[in-house]
């Protein structure tokens, strides 16, 4: 699998994660941590830094405190 084609799954299969020792599953990855999982293994599985998962994290914390108002 190549980067474009895991970028393209992981915006279009819901259950897709970029993690192999959960078979690229977001099932058996909430399976392993039922209450979230650390920045780390979501980061990896998003194919980004935790500093950018951060960021994004801050930016949808921000439209929906928007929302909220």
């Amino acid at each position: 699998m190549d980067t474009n084609e895991i970028k393209e799954r992981l915006q279009s299969d819901p259950d897709f994660i970029n993690i192999k020792r959960f078979d690229y599953s977001m099932k058996k990855l909430l399976e392993r941590y039922p209450d979230g999982a650390p920045p780390n293994v979501i980061a990896q599985g998003l194919m980004m830094t935790e500093e950018e998962l951060e960021v994004m994290y801050q930016n949808i914390l921000g439209k929906m405190r928007e929302i909220i108002k």
